[in-house]
């Protein structure tokens, strides 16, 4: 697949971008569809409908190719390839959603460097404020649920939260039980009062917060406790599988989020803060969004420092 992309890197290189249609302009035949970023073609280039290539124009400095459009129109019985250069993420899903309309329906396949792709994953805690469309959403909980599971069992459960007052009503529950916590442990005041507002504001301000719960119900049952104990975290296990898949799917889309332990310390003020099933036991919480900030890589350990190798 990297030829594909180089290909259509010296295609965007060697050619000359021309908008002639600027970002609020209107279609020429449909004057109710106004375009959301500045749209064009590449010069001396050549598409199925007999122009140039067509570009979808972001408002990133750097004119980076990553992803490209897929279109099918009933209309034009065509297929096209739409290139987006200088897109983020927000931009990226705009363009979706105007492509997705009328006769045409519309994919967005990213740039994918083999395993670079996973190294390209951050926990990002500050989004765009932007709702998160709700065929996405069930997309990303879809590709969750392929993730491995013992016995097969499938035992997550997704608790999904976008309406600010249960996002304000977990996050008070949490606060509470975070609040004594600390208080506990013998923190001040006024840092204790930082930590736990710090913590409400993540969880309101998020897009979509995603409580991420073990069905307790499906494992199955041993007489005795260090058998059970065992079939217990083959369900944590797999709940936590799922919420990695999660999160790689977030990714791939476009997304971003973090991963949040904050339900382990109060699993049943979470539980009761949402009016969840009584086997539906919290394990972490997600929060999603278009990223507003992506934070520096870190670094991580050797794999020599971490592996031990029997040939």
């Amino acid at each position: 697949m990297l030829d594909f992309w180089d290909y259509l890197d010296r295609l965007v290189t060697e050619s000359r971008i021309v908008i002639d249609r600027p970002r609020g302009s209107a279609h020429p035949r449909y004057p109710k569809l106004i375009y959301p970023l500045d749209y064009g073609y590449l010069d001396r280039t050549h598409a199925i409908d007999g122009g140039g290539v067509d570009v979808w124009l972001g408002s990133q400095a750097e004119r980076i190719l990553d992803a490209v459009a897929l279109t099918v129109d009933l209309n034009k019985r065509d297929v096209e390839v739409k290139l987006l250069l200088g897109c983020n993420a927000a931009e990226k899903q705009v363009v979706l959603d105007f492509l997705n309309g009328a006769s045409m329906r519309a994919e967005i396949v990213h740039r994918q460097a083999g395993l670079a792709w996973l190294e390209s994953r951050r926990s990002v805690r500050r989004f765009l404020p932007q709702e998160v469309p709700r065929p996405l959403i069930e997309q990303i909980l879809a590709a969750a649920t392929w993730a491995p599971s013992a016995h097969n069992r499938q035992p997550w459960r997704f608790a999904v939260i976008a309406a600010l007052q249960h996002k304000t009503r977990l996050a008070q529950a949490l606060g509470e039980v975070f609040w004594h916590d600390l208080a506990r442990d013998g923190l001040p005041e006024p840092e204790i009062s930082a930590q736990v507002e710090r913590s409400r504001q993540r969880i309101q301000q998020a897009p979509l917060v995603i409580l991420l719960c073990l069905d307790r119900s499906v494992g199955d049952v041993y007489p005795d406790e260090k058998r059970q104990q065992a079939e217990y975290l083959m369900g944590v296990q797999s709940a936590a599988l799922a919420g990695g898949y999660l999160l790689l799917a977030a990714h791939t889309v476009g997304l971003a989020g973090v991963w949040m332990c904050a339900p382990l310390f109060a699993p049943a003020a979470a539980q009761q803060a949402l009016e969840l099933p009584e086997a539906w036991e919290p394990q972490a919480l997600i929060l999603l969004g278009y990223p507003a900030q992506i934070p520096p890589t870190r670094p991580r350990q050797p794999i020599e420092e971490i592996t031990r190798f029997w040939y």
